[in-house]
């Protein structure tokens, strides 16, 4: 069913509201623990924590594999299925959970990490369970434009985890203790998720057969590679830094990147906003289906810019609201504000290109980005260390990933992106971030100083408008 005028306005406004509050919560949460772990075991500890995340991130993709996505299409496109495509969906998750078990075994034996890292791991994977049901209510939470329910529960479990990881630094214990306490929070997202979606589904796979799931390999293969590289490309840096840095360049990048984590988080979530929305424009709205893409561009491009201007201004600030001993990668982080302003664009169209049918083109061009990714970073690792981990992933972010997915977005749709206002966005956070360290130092008065000059020139420049604003929070949903 498709949402319409007044009501799918709403819809999209407060699933983005929702999902910017709730996901920078989320990774406030999660940067309190980063702090703690490098407060109470140290540098070395954390990147070590960190690398396991980047490990457990590509097992949670083979866990999912383009499932979630063809699922909220299908539901999006036919409604009246809905029960019967949750319930395949659930069948699907018992496959899927062993294969990304041995998934997650082969990168630890592949990579040869010590033992206490490979135990951690281990600890850790036991929660591809819990994920496993978390992903299937995510799937009703998308389709059905009530995400923030989806982010309340992780939330929760975010929150579980803190006084966790607080009793594990005070009695000493050691590093599996830390990835149990991870344990522990997916449990509680589960059953968060549970609670908050029991009234649209119980998990049930009555009435399945091998049918069914042959229809969903077959449907998600290509978006399951394709995210499968991703991810891939995504833990890169780490892994590369792991095997040909040092401990101190792993802690430093890791840092860097759990503080853009939050911006990025959020304005991901525009594009898990947008994605039902554009399904249920294409093919048919051709129309409505431009519109909704130029403004998630647009507006992706506008939140990015206030979230750069305040790391490039505050960098060494932020640093060190995870600990003193980490500041020195400062210089990191400002670049990684600057890729995470790109991977906004790139997170935003990458979705549409699963709606259109574009996954074959998709997996061609990351797999490209991979090897490249690959290949740079590799050769600037050790005359750089991890600044050149950081400007080689700008570079191939810029020009393999980025790129790419707007012209096959534009080639295959007809579309004709503006970029008016990313540009302007993007010059405008630049320029509100080196105003303010002329007078003042880098610090937190730089940085909110920059956010307000930003604000007020995204105003004054005419990107965003007041009656714009007042137009929206004026839609009801009824």
């Amino acid at each position: 069913m498709r949402p319409e005028g007044a009501l799918l306005r709403w819809s999209v406004f407060k699933n983005a509201v929702a999902q910017i509050a709730g996901r920078n919560f989320i990774a406030l949460g999660r940067l309190v623990i980063a702090g703690m772990i490098v407060r109470r075991y140290g540098i070395t500890t954390f990147g070590e924590y960190s690398l396991v995340f980047g490990i457990l991130a590509i097992a949670e993709w083979l866990l999912d594999f383009g499932t979630t996505e063809v699922f909220v299409r299908e539901i999006c496109r036919e409604p009246e299925r809905g029960r019967r495509l949750l319930g395949m969906m659930t069948a699907v998750k018992l496959i899927q959970i062993p294969v990304a078990t041995a998934g997650l075994l082969v990168i630890l034996l592949v990579l040869r990490y010590p033992a206490r890292i490979v135990d951690g791991a281990l600890v850790g994977g036991c929660s591809l369970l819990f994920f496993s049901g978390v992903l299937i209510y995510r799937v009703i939470f998308k389709a059905g434009l009530t995400i923030e329910r989806e982010v309340a529960a992780e939330s929760v479990s975010v929150l579980v985890m803190i006084p966790l990881v607080a009793l594990a630094g005070s009695y000493k214990m050691g590093f599996t203790a830390l990835l149990g306490c991870h344990l522990i929070s997916r449990a509680t997202f589960l059953g968060m998720c549970f609670l908050f979606g029991r009234s649209s589904y119980r998990p049930s796979f009555q009435g399945v057969t091998w049918h069914d799931v042959q229809w969903i390999v077959n449907s998600s293969t290509a978006i399951g590679f394709v995210g499968f590289l991703v991810v891939i490309y995504e833990a890169l840096d780490v892994l590369l830094l792991s095997k040909l840095g040092e401990a101190s360049d792993l802690a430093y990048y890791s840092g860097a990147q759990r503080l853009v984590w939050p911006m990025l988080m959020a304005l991901t979530s525009i594009g898990a906003t947008l994605y039902p929305v554009v399904a249920s424009y294409w093919p048919d709205a051709r129309n409505e289906f431009e519109v909704a893409c130029q403004r998630g561009i647009d507006i992706v491009a506008l939140l990015a810019g206030f979230a750069v201007c305040l790391i490039l201004a505050g960098a060494e600030f932020f640093m060190g609201l995870l600990g003193r001993d980490i500041v020195a990668g400062s210089a990191a982080l400002r670049v990684l504000a600057l890729l995470c302003f790109v991977k906004a664009i790139t997170a935003t169209v990458g979705p549409v290109l699963y709606v259109i049918n574009a996954q074959r083109y998709a997996l061609q061009f990351i797999t490209v980005a991979v090897v490249m990714k690959t290949l740079i970073i590799a050769a600037l690792v050790r005359p750089f260390s991890y600044m050149g981990v950081a400007w080689g992933a700008l570079i191939v972010e810029v020009i393999f990933a980025a790129a790419p997915a707007v012209f096959l977005l534009q080639r295959l749709t007809g579309l004709r992106v503006r970029w008016g206002v990313p540009a302007e966005a993007a010059l405008l956070a630049v320029g509100a971030a080196v105003l303010p360290r002329l007078v003042v130092p880098g610090g937190l008065a730089a940085a909110v100083i920059a956010a307000a000059i930003y604000s007020l020139f995204v105003f004054l420049s005419g990107a965003v408008r007041f009656s714009e604003l007042h137009s929206l929070m004026r839609v009801k949903t009824s």
